[in-house]
């Protein structure tokens, strides 16, 4: 039996008494008055409660959604982040044998810092679409036997390829271009496949001016 319950039945008993004292009676209907105006209140509060209730599990529902709403704007976010990258040679580099790294240690651009400049290597901050681009010199060169190849790896893999190979009185200037899909922590980076004789690759030649061997890359869409 819940509280209205009783109250209801404590007040008809003593309502319905009538083998009281009239002092007794204005008493008991005092006492009705102030137990009909507590169960009014308690019948307030519980549908307060139950508003209260409601309205908490909105609450709940509403914070939820607002949670996702701002993990998706930081998802967003991130995939609008901007990746580019320039860098050069700042010095020659003399005779790289076969599996030699090639380090631009010079940057003129790296938006998004994914490029190490102490390394080598770019590695993919989100999964996506990139282009990456190659340029390589060396100077005028009379060695019959001389070659160089190198090849753009992502994670090992060959991606693009470029050679300097030759004798001759002019310098070679080389490029290679190559999209790929990248997927965040992939690591891209220029290496020396073959080489032989006296060759050089030039870097960044003091007084000349001129950015003679760079790699370069920027995101063209995140996925």
């Amino acid at each position: 039996m819940n509280f209205l319950t009783i109250a209801f039945s404590l007040c008809a008993g003593v309502v319905s008494s009538q083998s009281q004292p009239q002092g007794h009676v204005d008493c008991c209907e005092a006492n009705a008055d102030t137990l009909q105006n507590v169960i009014q209140r308690v019948t307030s509060l519980e549908k307060e409660i139950v508003s209260l209730k409601a309205e908490n599990a909105n609450l709940k529902l509403n914070s939820s959604a607002f949670i996702a709403l701002q993990h998706e704007l930081i998802e967003l976010k991130s995939k609008q982040q901007p990746v580019a990258f320039f860098a050069e040679m700042s010095q020659d580099l003399i005779n790289p044998t076969q599996g030699k790294k090639v380090v631009f240690d010079q940057i003129l651009t790296n938006v998004g810092n994914a490029y190490d400049p102490s390394t080598g290597i770019f590695t993919v901050p989100i999964t996506g679409t990139y282009h990456f681009n190659v340029v390589l010199s060396s100077p005028n060169n009379g060695d019959v036997g001389h070659y160089m190849h190198f090849f753009i790896l992502q994670n090992g893999r060959k991606i693009a390829y470029i050679f300097l190979d030759h004798n001759t009185n002019y310098w070679l200037h080389a490029s290679s271009s190559t999209v790929i899909q990248g997927t965040k922590g992939d690591a891209i980076w220029l290496t020396v496949g073959v080489a032989g004789g006296q060759h050089v690759l030039a870097g960044h030649r003091p007084g000349e001016g001129e950015i003679h061997s760079h790699l370069s890359g920027f995101l063209i869409q995140a996925d």
